[in-house]
């Protein structure tokens, strides 16, 4: 099962993921515009997403490429995927917390935060 896509615009947005089941796929798109809801070109540009336990343990670490795929970089389109098998050892009734970060040259931008809360898989 995937979650439903979120669409996150170049604003920092807050993004709490509630019940993801172990197991399953997390999938969620962010579209960068600026204040004019123009696409923001990120052909070139890099972008990260971490998953660290309450303590800053890090548990999953994407990266273009792996995890994160320019969809439509020309219209400044990112898909996240965090696969079924990388959430199946995320630990039941625990809440992670994670951020994406777009780097433009030297510009560091957080795009999306918040956490991630995972229930025990039912169906092996």
């Amino acid at each position: 099962m995937t979650t439903d896509a979120q669409t996150i615009s170049y604003q920092p947005a807050i993004v709490h993921f509630a019940d993801l089941v172990q197991g399953d796929t997390l999938s969620f798109k962010i579209t960068l515009t600026d204040d004019a809801a123009t696409p923001i070109d990120i052909t070139g540009t890099t972008a990260d997403m971490e998953i660290k336990r309450a303590d800053d343990s890090l548990v999953l670490a994407l990266t273009v490429s792996d995890g994160i795929e320019y969809t439509d970089a020309g219209n400044g389109e990112m898909t996240i995927t965090v696969e079924a098998a990388a959430t199946a050892g995320l630990d039941p009734e625990y809440t992670y917390k994670y951020d994406v970060q777009w780097t433009n040259g030297t510009t560091i931008r957080t795009l999306a935060w918040g956490t991630i809360k995972t229930i025990e898989q039912v169906t092996d």
